[in-house]
């Protein structure tokens, strides 16, 4: 009975809810809009165009924001990163951000004779013995933010940076002397690192040499283990420590540990080489890890690119011709599995030959690091200076072309952390300025470009995807300290298996210096055209770029045409302006849009064909709108976009429906006289039934009492007549 009478009172205050007290309440239908996109249409890009300036403009910025932002130029102290806006958010740094920074400033000291740079570099060294020098033993420590156990660990990778920091000091700054703090690192490495039984490095030990851990420490490989980047960067320390010293020691122990990394190191794939594995255990065998941990045999980018390095340097102290021959297949594999053949750069790493990523991220493991990037150029230069063939340098222009262009930050200045595949940069985290990441840049651009070689850069042709009636125009930068004397394409073109090759002239453009450019007639549909644009200098040296190509296409692509918006946005009514804006994607982009149509109708009706105006141009889609007025409530619209092509190709939207809404309902607020009715209509029942129980219980307690007087009489009674 109560939860009836509850229930009636609510649908009491939901009837006196709905009562239209001076309120004019209609029902209105649900808005209502049915979109659906045509599948991606997968058209033929040939759109990459590259646009960069000096290599030694760009070298100089980020030196003079390493000093500016990234260090405390009054102690030396050198910081681990900044956010987007420079602000320090990490202030202790590790030994190899000191060894990054040292080189950095020490190159551009020699590059500028900047005073500034040298007083940097030298407090800078400074600091880092500081720091991080063990007092006891030999060696320095990896960090100073980690556990204090686990910081003053020793590791072959971090004597390295640390003996190659304190050289490139004293040879800037005759006054320091580190001969003492070298040598520790030397020994740390000889005395302490070296395995004697197997050849190589240990991943790490304690301070003290002990390969006794505590259990709390985590690292994925056993401390006993090899990892590349230890290994390589040790022996390329000692090979160099060699030179210095001439003790044969040094230089075999370097040689056993690339013997090591030669035999153990390579990880195959499909019987191919796909270049070296991360780690293996202390005897070479493979290292198993736990499931979601980064795989031993992951082919690690710049450890490679170390590698790469070390296997250079050997090839150049003892003349061992295996050194340089495992160097040209190691770079063919990096370059068939870990260089995107589709957007151009390196992957951080590559497992089985596809871009990978421990926890199967499909995002992660196609990202574009700045640091990868840089570790590569600068192992594709030492190939270069060592071979002096062009490939390598080829490689090293194509990959600046990329990060200079995506990954440098053109508001905050300087190198961010990374991008997607596309080299997009799309969160606020991968415009985190690393300190190494800087100190890198400069040290690749101004290498590259001491070189004094013409660079060839901005290659580009227009229009970007020609047809067999435009004439195609050949655009390339040039730079050169000693200037130009000639660029000129040499070209190929391809049809029906008939090859003809051709030299075509660059003039310098007469208004834009620097901007070199000329025409080619029309070509034939479906032409291919390979070509490299070749500059020589005012000194006769001379830089080939490429190889690019292009195919002429007759234009038999429909446009792509999608609904970009409705306006109002929110919602559509009667009494509202129905505007509709379609954009387009043509290909190819140059090719002219004849005319938008808006086919529509209401209710089922027949077709109105209404011509939409162009309303401009957003990076490669135009845009297009149509008002179609106000329509009733309860109404219907079908509509679609149709678009024709100076070609005569059609392209069709997806057909859209839109049902139009009725007018906002307007509700009087209730009055306080509502209110209260309301309140007494719920609380009636309540009371009601209350005092109904109320006096039912009265009128029990009272038959109750009734009988028992009555029970009382009649027992006295009874008590009367036995006397």
């Amino acid at each position: 009975m109560r939860s009836k009478t509850i229930c009636f009172a609510f649908v009491l205050l939901v009837v006196l809810n709905a009562i239209p007290f001076d309120g004019n309440i209609t029902y209105s239908y649900e808005y209502e809009l049915e979109a659906v996109r045509p599948i991606d249409i997968s058209t033929p890009s040939q759109t990459e165009e590259f646009n960069i300036s000096s290599y030694k403009d760009f070298a100089d910025v980020a030196a003079d924001l390493l000093v500016s932002h990234l260090m405390n130029l009054t102690d030396g102290t050198v910081f681990h990163a900044s956010d987007a806006n420079w602000e320090i958010y990490q202030l202790l740094s590790s030994l190899a951000n000191y060894y990054w920074a040292i080189s950095a400033l020490a190159k551009q000291y020699e590059s500028t004779g900047n005073i500034t740079y040298s007083i940097a570099m030298s407090r800078a060294a400074l600091r880092m013995v500081e720091l991080f020098l063990d007092p006891v033993y030999p060696g320095f420590y990896v960090n100073s933010y980690a556990e204090p156990e686990l910081a003053t660990t020793k590791r072959a990778g971090v004597q390295a940076y640390a003996y190659w920091a304190l050289d490139l000091a004293e040879g800037v700054n005759a006054s320091l002397d580190f001969s003492a703090e070298k040598q520790s690192a030397i020994r740390c490495l000889t005395d302490i690192l070296y395995d004697d039984l197997y050849g190589g490095f240990y991943f790490y030990t304690m301070r003290n040499g002990s390969l006794n851990i505590p259990g709390y420490f985590f690292e994925i490989y056993p401390n006993s283990g090899k990892r590349l980047d230890h290994l390589v960067l040790g022996a390329n320390a000692l090979f160099d420590a060699w030179v210095e010293t001439s003790n044969a020691t040094l230089l075999d122990i370097a040689n056993h540990a690339l013997n090591f990394l030669y035999h153990k190191m390579p990880y195959y794939f499909s019987m191919d080489l796909s270049g070296l594995r991360l780690a293996v255990l202390r005897n070479g065998s493979a290292v198993t890890v736990e499931e979601g941990l980064r795989s031993g045999n992951a082919v690690v980018t710049d450890l490679n690119a170390m590698a790469i390095r070390a296997l250079l340097k050997g090839y150049e102290v003892t003349g061992n011709v295996t050194y340089l021959n495992f160097v040209e297949n190691l770079f063919a594999a990096l370059l068939e599995y870990n260089w995107d053949k589709e957007a151009g750069g390196w992957f951080a790493e590559t497992l089985d030959g596809i871009p990978y990523d421990p926890l199967d991220d499909e995002d992660v493991k196609y990202y574009k690091y700045s640091e990868i990037q840089f570790q590569m150029t600068l192992a594709l230069e030492d190939y270069y200076e060592l071979t002096l063939t062009q490939f390598p340098l080829r490689m090293v222009i194509d990959t600046f072309e990329l990060v200079l262009t995506k990954l440098w930050d053109f508001i905050d200045e300087g190198f961010v952390r990374n991008g997607n595949q596309e080299w997009a940069v799309l969160d606020d985290s991968w415009e985190i300025h690393y300190t190494a990441v800087q100190s890198q840049a400069v040290l690749a651009l101004e290498i590259v470009w001491a070189y004094g070689l013409p660079y060839v850069s901005n290659v580009r042709i227009q229009p970007i995807s020609p047809r067999p009636h435009d004439l195609i125009n050949f655009i390339a930068t040039a730079h050169d300290a000693d200037g130009i004397s000639m660029v000129y394409v040499n070209y190929t073109l391809s049809i029906n298996g008939t090859e003809t090759t051709g030299i075509l002239l660059l003039p310098e453009h007469p208004l834009a210096g620097g901007v070199y450019n000329n025409t080619l007639n029309e070509l034939p549909d479906q032409t291919r055209c390979n070509f490299f644009v070749v500059a020589n200098d005012t000194t006769g040296r001379e830089f080939i770029a490429g190889s690019y190509f292009f195919i002429v296409r007759a234009d038999i692509y429909a446009p792509v045409v999608t609904l970009r918006a409705i306006y109002p946005t929110d919602e559509v009514r009667i009494g509202d302006e129905v505007i509709i804006d379609f954009e387009v994607y043509e290909f190819p982009q140059h090719s002219f849009v004849w005319n938008c149509e808006l086919w529509w109708r209401v209710n089922s009706g027949a077709f109105t064909i209404s011509n939409m105006t162009f309303m401009g141009v957003d990076g490669e889609l135009l845009v297009f709108r149509r008002s179609l007025g106000q329509f009733n409530a309860g109404d219907q619209l079908e509509f679609e976009g149709r678009i024709e092509d100076e070609a005569g190709n059609i392209g069709v939207s997806a057909r859209h429906r839109l049902t139009i809404l009725g007018p906002r309902q307007a509700i009087t607020p209730l009055a306080t006289w509502q209110i209260l009715a309301a309140i007494g209509l719920i609380a009636a029942p309540g009371v009601g039934y209350v005092w109904a129980k109320g006096r039912k219980r009265e009128y029990s307690d009272a038959q109750r009492e009734g009988k028992k007087a009555a029970k009382h009489r009649a027992r006295r009674r009874g008590s009367r007549r036995r006397r």
